[in-house]
This record gives C-alpha cells, structure tokens and sequence, in this order.
C-alpha cells in the first residue's frame, strides 16, 4: 500500500478549495460586470432584493462579513443609485431597501449569475453538489470552531 502524505494532500486540497473559489468570483464577475455590478456587490444586493429594508447589521450575520467591508460595499451601491440606507426607527442601525433602478437590474443580473452558476457546476448531479456542499459546510465549521 503506498504512504500518502497527509500534509501534503491537505495542501492540495485546500489549493484547489481556494483557486476554485477565485475562478469562481473572476469569472462570475466577468458574466455581471457589464451590467456595472460586481461579485460582492451582487451578494448584497440579491440578500437586499429577498429582503427589502433589511437593517445593515443583518446583512453582516447573515453573510458573516466584517461590518466595514458590508458598510464599504453598501456605500458603492448607494452611490451606483442601486440601494438607499434610511435610519432605522429607535436604534442606531440602517435599513437598506432597493430602489427603481435596482429592480430594473435584478432580472438581467439574476439571469447572468444563473447561467455562471450552471456552468460552474455543468456535469455534476444534484447527489455530488449535495455532498459538495455538505463537505464545504463541515470545512467551514471546523475553521470557525478553531478560531474560538
């Protein structure tokens, strides 16, 4: 039986985990970016569009990002005309709704993002992205339980 050099295929591993996942972002935002709107943006965004006048400290748990890069990423698409931020009554949080020319864009964004989501995942069936994601989850969960 031949020795398999645990490191070493971890490294691999996590190598292929990370260059997947910035072929990914690359190439999604090359589908979306003729409509001006970016990867991180599109995050946003869709979470914004499913859930009109979400406080912006929601976006954060939900997407699990440091508050300065949602604020920072709220504020391009505030100055793109594509959300507004309104003080939230009682707290000193903000709402952030979409506004016209959001819901203009969504149609053609959602249609770009699907056709780069099935190419992205052509040739594997709903059985392998199901254990996929599975896997990814239980990645995920043992870096975020290390860190405590």
């Amino acid at each position: 039986m031949r020795h398999i050099d645990t490191a070493k295929w971890q490294d691999e591993l996590i190598h292929q985990l990370y260059q997947t996942m910035r072929a990914f972002g690359k190439t999604l935002n090359s589908s979306i970016s003729p409509t001006g709107i970016y990867g991180s943006e599109w995050t946003i965004l869709n979470l914004v569009r499913r859930h009109d006048g979400i406080a912006q400290a929601d976006i954060i748990n939900l997407l699990g990002v440091e508050p300065a890069a949602v604020s920072k990423t709220v504020s391009k698409l505030e100055q793109k005309g594509i959300v507004r931020r309104e003080q939230q009554q009682g707290t000193r949080g903000k709402a952030v709704f979409l506004t016209e020319k959001a819901r203009d864009l969504c149609a053609p964004l959602e249609q770009a993002v699907a056709a780069h989501r099935q190419q992205a995942l052509a040739g594997l069936s709903q059985e392998e992205c199901e254990n996929l994601r599975q896997l990814m989850a239980r990645i995920e969960q043992n870096v975020l339980h290390s860190n405590q």
